[in-house]
């Protein structure tokens, strides 16, 4: 039990050591979000009744709800999230935060087209699942700075770019335990949401 609160309380700790990055993101996320929002509300304006885009069901609902739960996690944190957000930061420390911005206009394009009953239903969803990818993207930044420029992330600590890595990899696993909370939470929300509207 003990070693259990000292682990979580390293992730604590790794979160708030990386509290200015965590910040930055997620003011560069919601804000292209918001930014998306608007210029699609210029160029494509919704209908007066503001019914431009419903949901009439997802087939998959069909599976039952647990396995519908679970495919939205698994596919959010495995391929959004590990895949395309944290590990393109290895290749270059930009990807994840340009990966993070793209999704970010696909969300403001989306919400343009809903009516207010459904913007307040997506509106969870879309702060859970959005602080899963900012935290997956602080991770991507952390490793890819770690081989290119350590100093950035760990000043001017003595250590190799090989021990930059493998204390970059360190702390994006203990981020990830937020992130998996985070997108858990998410994929619940969102799961029963579909749910509801099939």
């Amino acid at each position: 039990m003990k070693s259990a609160k000292n682990f979580f309380n390293s992730c604590w700790i790794t979160l708030s050591r990386r509290s200015l990055l965590f910040t930055v993101i997620n003011t560069v996320y919601f804000g292209s979000i918001f930014t998306s929002t608007l210029l699609m509300q210029w160029w494509f304006p919704a209908p007066p009744n503001g019914e431009f885009v419903e949901f009439p069901g997802f087939a998959f609902t069909d599976w039952g709800l647990p396995a519908l739960v679970l495919s939205i996690f698994l596919f959010n944190l495995i391929v959004s999230g590990f895949i395309l957000t944290t590990l393109t930061g290895l290749m270059f420390f930009v990807l994840p935060l340009a990966i993070l911005v793209w999704r970010a206009t696909i969300w403001g394009a989306l919400l343009n087209g809903l009516s207010t009953p459904m913007l307040l239903l997506a509106l969870p969803t879309l702060i859970f699942e959005g602080e899963g990818y900012v935290l997956t993207s602080v991770a991507g930044v952390i490793l890819g700075l770690s081989w290119l420029k350590h100093s950035l992330i760990y000043g001017n600590e003595p250590i190799s770019r090989g021990e930059a890595l493998k204390k970059a990899f360190k702390e994006a696993t203990r981020l990830f335990i937020w992130v998996t909370i985070l997108l858990f939470v998410a994929a619940l929300i969102e799961g029963f949401t579909i749910a509801w509207l099939a």
